[in-house]
């Protein structure tokens, strides 16, 4: 699987786990925490996320992911860590990998 097939995949999955509430966007942002958005999100892309935040007069979970979308995630963050929210996700539900 190249890159481009692995981010689409990763893409596809965040974006079903939320379609699905195989996970909330707040445990979305357990794994992409405050430090992990601000070092792999470009600065153009954290500052729609904090316009948007100021425009509504907060800073949740949900308006974050309105922002950066599950394609953003899949293409910026480290997969290891949507395959950490993945992986918890998982192990929530009873799926046990070997």
């Amino acid at each position: 699987m190249n890159q481009d097939q692995r981010t689409a995949w990763f893409a596809r999955m965040m974006e079903s786990g939320l379609e699905q509430d195989v996970f909330a966007p707040s445990d979305v942002l357990t794994h992409a925490t405050p430090d992990v958005l601000a070092n792999h999100l470009p600065p153009e892309l954290l500052s729609k996320v904090l316009q948007a935040s100021l425009t509504a007069g907060s800073m949740t979970p949900e308006r974050v992911l309105e922002t950066v979308t599950p394609e953003l995630l899949a293409k910026h963050l480290p997969h290891e860590v949507l395959w950490q929210c993945i992986a918890a996700a998982a192990a929530r539900a009873g799926v046990v990998t070997s």
